[in-house]
């Protein structure tokens, strides 16, 4: 398994919640950074339309 925040392997049991010591530390303290509320979207945010719709032209092609 991996942490879900760095991606550090370990054994389940020292990945509660799915965060590393040092992960969970970093939340816990409040020094990582805070998650964005999930209607903002960021400005770099990919076109998923676009993206979908190329996908269904490559399933098109011969």
């Amino acid at each position: 398994m991996e942490c879900t925040d760095c991606g550090t392997s370990g054994r389940p049991e020292a990945l509660p919640d799915g965060l590393c010591r040092p992960c969970r530390a970093d939340h816990e303290s409040g020094t990582g950074a805070a998650p964005p509320h999930p209607t903002e979207v960021p400005a770099d945010a990919p076109d998923i339309g676009a993206y979908v719709a190329g996908l269904r032209d490559m399933l098109k092609a011969p």
